[in-house]
């Protein structure tokens, strides 16, 4: 069994524990810091409320994450489509 890592995160001036995994560490620290700096970019737009600005990081990250589903959706599909076309292709010279 792996030995987790206890890492310490700040979000909002509170801080945050975690046991990771060594190889999840890099990205609980890069999440903590994108949801710091995409609250700066709310803070620098007016919204002063953390919980106002929490909720707009939230459905930044949800949105974002959605218009990468949907991304990788349209490609697999576009994927499948080449894949059919040329099976359909290379399948009569087969015969």
């Amino acid at each position: 069994m792996e030995e987790r890592l206890a890492i310490h995160i700040k979000i909002a001036d509170r801080d945050y524990r975690f046991k990771s995994l060594p190889e999840e560490e890099i990205f609980l620290r890069d999440a903590g810091k994108l949801i710091r700096d995409r609250m700066e970019v709310h803070r620098s737009r007016g919204v002063r409320d953390t919980q106002d600005i929490l909720a707009l990081v939230a459905l930044d990250c949800l949105v974002s994450s959605l218009k990468t589903d949907d991304q990788a959706r349209q490609m697999q599909n576009r994927i499948y489509d080449r894949i059919a076309q040329l099976n359909q292709t290379i399948t009569p010279s087969l015969v």
